[in-house]
């Protein structure tokens, strides 16, 4: 199916940043958008430097899985950073990206999107997107952060019939989207976000993504690396991102990476102690 490909000069007519998508590059296919960024990172790549393309070979979605995405489909994007604060707030990066593109989403579509812990965008369909982060720290100060973000649009549901639990923008709004003004949106709320941070108010960010999440209160599984445990009622999350979660005989522990998914279960358990 013919595609309307993404570009630097559609994404950027008013587009007002102060950082993020200064210079925007849209490259046709890429092996994984984020390994391009590292490379212009390592020769001096300027912060805010955005890039986009039609189509990984390579990409990643959490816990190293693939990214399925074909030609002209999706939003496919890496934003470099260069960020001042220190590298034990690198959550808060994958935080603003996970919460632009839900805004950006709901607000291109009137969808309900919202964010399945840590970092996956989800719809009353099934998954639509995720964002993670990487960096190099050297000598406890962050050389660079690169967010990456990919978000499924105009999929139909052929497309993702081998993608369990996956949906896509188009098929849960019913029509194709204008990725140009998608990838618009999301960069105004990655910049809008950014400058809120880099302002001090690191937890109006963090207090979205929360008020974002739709996974506290809810009975979940989590799974970490080969480790399987559940049921476990998520109770609430911390300050820097961890998953407060109860197991049944009450007591607690926080999760600081892995995946949960949501499984049904009655009455919460209350924690010992309380």
């Amino acid at each position: 199916m013919a595609y309307r490909p993404l570009s630097s000069s559609a994404i950027g007519r008013g587009l007002r940043v102060q950082t993020v998508g200064r210079e925007i590059v849209c490259l046709r296919t890429v092996g994984s958008t984020n390994d391009w960024l590292k490379a212009a990172a390592a020769e001096g790549a300027p912060e805010g430097l955005v890039v986009f393309a039609e189509e990984q070979t390579a990409g990643r979605g959490q816990v190293g899985r693939p990214w399925y995405a074909p030609i002209g489909c999706c939003i496919l994007t890496s934003i470099l950073f260069r960020p001042t604060f220190p590298p034990e707030q690198l959550f808060a990066l994958t935080m603003l990206g996970a919460c632009a593109a839900a805004s950006a989403a709901v607000s291109l579509t009137g969808l309900s999107v919202h964010l399945k812990w840590p970092n996956d965008l989800v719809s009353e369909g099934g998954k639509v997107g995720g964002a993670l982060t990487e960096s190099t720290v050297v000598d406890g100060r962050v050389e660079w952060a690169i967010l990456g973000i990919g978000l499924n649009v105009n999929l139909n549901r052929r497309a993702l019939a081998n993608i369990p639990g996956a949906t896509s923008l188009q098929c849960e709004l019913g029509k194709r989207i204008n990725r140009n003004a998608l990838a618009r949106a999301l960069l105004q709320g990655l910049d809008d976000r950014y400058q809120i941070i880099k302002a001090g108010q690191l937890a109006t960010v963090v207090s979205e993504w929360r008020e974002r999440l739709s996974t506290i209160g809810k009975w979940v599984t989590l799974r970490s690396g080969t480790n399987l445990e559940g049921p476990l009622f998520a109770w609430q999350v911390t300050d820097s991102g961890g998953l407060i979660l109860l197991r049944p005989d009450g007591t607690t522990f926080t999760a600081v990476a892995g995946e949960v998914s949501v499984r049904p279960a009655p009455v919460p358990p209350i924690p010992v102690g309380s």
